[in-house]
């Protein structure tokens, strides 16, 4: 019995297969010239595609890439791509829908490496780069890192704060103090820091989890407090903060409801 073949699904797989072979993205010309495709019909599959989150559209270069649904189909090799490239994409949309510096860091024993930096505002007092490292023990950043670690490493890092002397007022007797900030930071879903490296400077991080549900990076948006109140960052950015890391962290391979998540994430 001859096959029938679904003309239309052959289409959609086409692109999708067009978009996939190109890590950093495709715009609609890109996808015609190598699909083959009439244009109009390109575009109502990449339509139809980003609408079911399957494609991801980013306005700022008007290029195509895999979205978070695809995850559901076994693309797991999404998840071994190096975070950064992954990642800026999205972390420059969130710049541009709200308009203020977004970084990326990675926790390196006790301290955050910042690995993306999208500057849209210059911050006085503040020389950050690729590169730059923080200590985790006090920044937002950082606690939203060690709150959502695994728990052995966490352990060991919390055992190191502690035990520098000079840090044992910031951290309290056996790092009590932040343990039950970090408990904190665990039931909200994100971290929030005031007063951060220079007066004035207000910041809200969230984790980016991994496979196995732990936070492999944090998300963090700095203010001042001066041109931007607790209430507009939690409840205009935040939001779009805790949006972007969800998608990142489906395409590092995590699944939403994972034991280790807060509860505001699932």
């Amino acid at each position: 019995m001859p096959v029938k073949v679904v003309e239309s699904l052959l289409k959609g797989l086409k692109v999708m297969e067009a978009v996939a072979s190109h890590p950093h993205g495709q715009s609609l010309p890109e996808i015609i010239r190598e699909t083959g495709l009439p244009k109009a019909t390109a575009y109502r599959m990449l339509q139809t595609l980003v609408a079911s989150n399957y494609l991801h559209y980013f306005e700022d270069t008007a290029k195509y890439q895999l979205g978070p649904k695809v995850m559901s189909l076994g693309m797991s090799s999404l998840a071994g791509q190096d975070l950064a490239p992954l990642a800026e994409p999205y972390l420059k949309e969130l710049s541009r829908r709200i308009a203020q510096n977004v970084n990326l860091g990675i926790l390196d024993h006790g301290e955050v490496v910042y690995i993306i930096r999208i500057k849209v505002r210059r911050i006085l007092g503040i020389d950050l780069v690729v590169g730059s490292r923080l200590p985790a023990h006090n920044s937002a950043i950082g606690w939203a890192l060690l709150a959502f670690a695994a728990p052995e490493r966490m352990q060991v890092i919390l055992d190191q704060i502690a035990a520098d002397q000079e840090l044992a007022h910031q951290v309290g007797p056996h790092g009590v103090n932040l343990m039950k900030r970090l408990e904190r930071i665990r039931e909200d879903g994100y971290a929030l820091g005031e007063d951060e490296y220079v007066a004035g400077l207000r910041s809200v991080a969230v984790p980016v989890f991994n496979q196995s549900g732990y936070a492999e990076a944090s998300i963090n948006v700095p203010v001042f407090s001066q041109f931007c109140s607790k209430q507009e960052l939690l409840g205009q950015y935040l939001p779009l903060v805790l949006e972007t890391a969800q998608t990142i962290s489906q395409l590092r391979g995590h699944t939403p409801g994972n034991p280790s998540v807060s509860r505001s994430q699932r």
